[in-house]
């Protein structure tokens, strides 16, 4: 796992690329190199997982023609290499990386189809003068770029690219409309005007002063058995091929484990897999409705893992603060990344490389709101009339109380259109209150509905399928996109810790989502099929306990030692000279909150991530 930066055309420097490389320095702690040509630059931080003597980048073919930088891994990469050798290319390391450089030699553009893993590409076509750019198919490694004058300019982070002095810095006013509705900001737009993010399993070349962009992948049907123990020995087979390719490692290797089902069915794949005894590491909370632990002991336990655990405290959380502002180069709202950090944190005290049990939800449609889509569709009319009860009852502090929910609930009864629904469900600020708290001026240029459209255009590029495969492939373009994986690459990467994710494998990404809907509603809903992946060696209490998200209990840290730092960023005098929101209304949603009236937790950690992103950022 590494970064890396550059650019291509006029205008660049030594000393830029240097300036480049240190911001992105926590990415990669245990290598630095850089490659220079007429009109062209390579800065690369490595953190050393496979070939450790031998991995230093950028490199290059026999001739030096094509020159590489991986951010990420390419997993089954041996095969590849014997065919590459096959055809009579000569290796001179044994790292994933050099397969790219071979490979782009001997299949030109063709090469990203071939490649199974998380990467964000950089290689140099010296012959032509050619900078080429990919992404990985999900969109699990970031990558960031901009025009000016002519040069393009590329880095894992953004915080590189300022770095370069080819970004304004003016705000993209959709972006933050985006960031108020859905708690993160949409690919391919950036918070920034002059700045955007690779689309993911997509590439783009500069040659000869002209950009060009393609996609190389999306996911196709899967031939699925109409047996139900055949459709769970097909999913096996998956994830258990995805989970030993991503025990491969030259440096110590563990996994994440919160003892919910994503988490404890990596486990046990890996645990049968492993020729020795792995680690798991787990945070829980001294609240106990937010508290995972116990779960993940009894996960431990019959899987003969060794657990380490830590505990987020109030007053952690809030010495983690400056801490997630300086790593997210945009705003992102979700609280999750206080405890993601932690766990990070913690875990990098033993291990290089972590499994993951990211894309369950999105893949069986585990979230918690799918229930209430399926029984809103259509939309009762009584509904849209009870709304303004049932938003009045109180939502208490616990996690996903039965106020909370309702609350929640209330917000998207109104709402005929599905993907207007859901986001109103999942997001922080909904169009009527976001209007309400931007200034008259601001308001004109955001487009309030933007979000729902993204998420529209996004679940319809798959085409003529079922709602639901896609409302699947919506969230994985959006959501885990631009918010889950954002969130844990941002907070691993900080402490230097490789993340990998089984479930992602696009193998098992297309064979999930070409399972018929009745395997994943209904009798086979809250994610039967992969408990039925586990069911014998995991205690049936833990699987089919209540979903527990990676919660934090902000509604109360928000009444409580976060109510300075709120009122500090919500101060009118602050508000007036920012010249963005409303100050009258922010005040009114804090005290709706404070006094318990309205549970606006959601919309006040938004407001707040945003105002501590823009002091230290913009």
């Amino acid at each position: 796992m590494c970064g890396i930066a550059g650019f291509a055309g006029p205008g660049g420097s030594s000393d830029a690329l240097r300036r480049m490389a240190g911001a992105i320095r926590r990415r990669g702690p245990d290598d630095e190199g850089f490659y220079e040509a007429s009109g062209m630059g390579f800065a690369f931080r490595r953190l050393s997982i496979i070939d450790v003597a031998g991995g230093h980048q950028p490199l290059s073919n026999e001739d030096g023609s094509v020159w590489v930088m991986l951010n990420g891994e390419i997993y089954g990469f041996a095969e590849l290499r014997e065919a590459l050798e096959k055809a009579g290319h000569h290796f001179t390391t044994k790292s994933d990386t050099e397969i790219i450089a071979h490979g782009y030699e001997e299949w030109g553009d063709s090469v990203f189809e071939k490649l199974n893993g998380m990467f964000a590409i950089a290689i140099w076509d010296a012959k032509r003068s050619r900078l080429v750019l990919a992404r990985d198919r999900l969109g699990k490694k970031p990558l960031y770029w901009t025009m000016k004058d002519g040069a393009l300019w590329f880095a894992s982070e953004l915080k590189a690219l300022l770095e370069s002095g080819s970004v304004t810095k003016e705000l993209d006013l959709v972006s933050l409309g985006e960031y108020f509705r859905s708690d993160a900001v949409p690919t391919p737009r950036t918070i920034f005007q002059d700045v955007q993010k690779l689309e993911p399993a997509s590439a783009m070349s500069l040659e000869d002063g002209v950009l060009k962009t393609w996609s190389f992948w999306k996911p196709e049907p899967v031939a699925i058995p109409s047996d139900p123990k055949e459709i769970v020995a097909g999913l096996r087979e998956r994830v258990d091929t995805a989970v030993k390719e991503r025990l491969v490692s030259d440096v110590p290797l563990g996994m994440f484990l919160s003892g919910g089902i994503d988490s404890s069915v990596i486990a046990e794949s890996a645990a049968r897999q492993s020729s020795s005894k792995l680690k798991a590491f787990t945070i829980g909370f001294d609240d106990a409705s937010h508290d995972e632990r116990p779960a993940a002991r009894e996960v431990a336990k019959a899987l003969n893992i060794e657990l380490h655990e830590e505990t987020l405290t109030p007053e952690a959380a809030l010495g983690m603060m400056e801490e997630a502002v300086a790593l997210l180069d945009e705003p992102l709202a979700d609280p999750a990344i206080l405890p993601q950090l932690l766990l990070a944190r913690f875990t990098r005290k033993h291990v290089t490389v972590a499994l993951t049990g990211d894309g369950g939800d999105e893949l069986l449609l585990g979230y918690q709101h799918i229930p209430a889509h399926v029984w809103m569709n259509p939309v009762p009319g009584f509904l849209q009339r009870a709304a303004r009860i049932v938003e009045k009852i109180p939502a208490g502090t616990g996690y996903f109380s039965l106020g909370f929910k309702l609350q929640r609930l209330a917000r998207g009864l109104g709402e005929m259109n599905p993907w207007s629904r859901d986001l109103a469900w999942r997001g922080s600020w909904t169009r009527s209150d976001l209007s309400l708290l931007l200034l008259p001026e601001i308001r004109k240029q955001v487009h309030p509905e933007f979000a729902e459209k993204q998420f529209a255009d996004r679940a319809n590029e798959v085409g003529d399928v079922s709602f639901w495969k896609k409302w699947s492939w919506g969230y994985l373009r959006t959501y885990l996109m631009d918010d889950v994986l954002v969130k844990v690459d941002r907070a691993t990467m900080w402490f230097s810790l490789e993340a990998r994710s089984p479930l992602l494998d696009p193998r098992v990404v297309s064979y999930l989502w070409s399972v018929p809907d009745q395997f994943k509603l209904g009798a086979w809903k809250k994610k039967r099929l992969l408990k039925e992946l586990v069911r014998g060696r995991i205690p049936d209490e833990i699987l089919d306990r209540p979903k527990h998200g990676f919660a934090v209990p902000i509604a109360e840290w928000l009444r409580g030692p976060l109510a300075a730092k709120l009122a500090e960023v919500a101060d009118a005098a602050y508000l007036q000279k920012q010249g963005l929101f409303e100050p009258s209304f922010i005040q009114k949603v804090i005290e709706e909150h404070r006094s318990g009236r309205k549970d606006r937790r959601k919309e006040l950690w938004a407001f707040l991530m945003f105002q501590l992103w823009y002091g230290t950022w913009h």
